[in-house]
């Protein structure tokens, strides 16, 4: 009976640590996500491969999520699944919200290459045309458009 134990323990063990390397393979470094919202409706409960990353009022800059831990190889493609809501309107004359259904949306992106192999920041870049970009940056990340003349934070 106590043999039989052993072996179940050393079974398991050996699952556990195939399985744990396994899914730390291709991953490399812990990296803090930031969005980039570049359209006139709120971007909520951006989920990036099973991780929550938070979310970005609209023409502005969210996240600061952290644990996503970013590809170590930086020769193959790595593609990341990406789920969020869109919702209300930003009114440019009130300065706020106007409500509207929630839309569910999600997306296959692939992390623009080369990439660093040592990086700080996985930054998702969302457009008014509805695609998704992602980079690896080591520095502070930049705005790649400017907020539209009127807009007031």
């Amino acid at each position: 009976m106590i043999d039989d134990m052993k072996r179940k323990l050393v079974k398991v063990l050996a699952l556990s640590a195939v399985t744990g390397c396994a899914s730390a393979g291709p991953k490399g470094r812990s990296v803090t996500t930031l969005t980039f919202n570049y359209t006139e409706r709120y971007i909520g409960d951006v989920v990036v491969d099973g991780a929550w990353t938070g979310g970005a009022n609209a023409f502005g800059m969210g996240g600061g999520a952290l644990g996503l831990l970013a590809p170590s190889d930086p020769t193959r493609a790595a593609v990341l699944k990406l789920e969020w809501i869109v919702s209300g309107r930003l009114d440019f004359k009130t300065n706020r919200y106007v409500e509207l259904p929630i839309e569910k949306k999600s997306a296959s992106v692939e992390v623009a290459r080369p990439y660093p192999t040592n990086p700080s920041y996985l930054v998702l870049h969302f457009y008014p045309d509805g695609h998704v970009e992602a980079e690896l940056e080591t520095d502070s990340p930049k705005r790649r458009i400017p907020p539209p003349a009127g807009y007031r934070r």
